[in-house]
This record gives structure tokens, C-alpha cells and sequence, in this order.
């Protein structure tokens, strides 16, 4: 990574932003482990509830904008989601195993 060891310039609106959708992220994570360790099957819950999201990123009517935006809007969307629920993959691993 070429910047790597560079600071970047964020504003103080752009760090507090950073920071509650970090907040609503683990949030949602915790929520989803709770809920998907309720389950009959956790995993099966897990992989069903991530299609579903995943579809309805593919298919949310967003209002009319250019369509490099609606990729980024919906790749981004995509990503917190994987993320969301690759994290919570790993926390019932490991609260499995101890």
C-alpha cells in the first residue's frame, strides 16, 4: 500500500461519521449473532439472512443519480454487509471454542 504510513486529512464531520457507522456496524453484528445463535441452525440462519440482504442491495430503488454512483452506493453496501457477517462467523467460532 503506498500510503500506508501517510496520515490522511479528515474532517471532524467526517470522523464522527466514521465513528457511528462503526457503532451501528458492531451493533448490528452483536444483534445478528444474538438472533442467528438462536437458531435451530445458526449457520444455515446466517447464509439465508446474507442472501436475502445481498438480493435487496441488488434490487433497492435508490433515487435517480448516475449509474457510477448506484455501483459505488451498492458495492459499498455489499462490503459492510460480507463484513458484518464474516465477523459474526468468526465470533460464534470462537465463542464456541472457548
Amino acid at each position: 500500500m503506498k500510503h500506508q504510513n501517510q496520515l490522511s486529512f479528515i474532517t471532524d464531520d467526517q470522523a464522527e461519521q466514521m465513528g457511528a457507522d462503526m457503532a451501528i456496524q458492531f451493533m448490528l453484528m452483536t444483534l445478528f449473532q444474538v438472533v442467528s445463535g438462536m437458531a435451530d441452525d445458526p449457520r444455515g440462519f446466517r447464509s439465508d439472512v446474507h442472501k436475502e440482504l445481498t438480493d435487496l442491495v441488488a434490487t433497492y430503488k435508490l433515487p435517480p443519480m448516475p449509474e457510477a454512483t448506484v455501483r459505488k452506493i451498492r458495492a459499498s453496501a455489499g462490503k459492510i454487509l460480507d463484513g458484518i457477517m464474516m465477523r459474526s462467523f468468526e465470533q460464534n467460532a470462537a465463542s464456541k471454542v472457548s
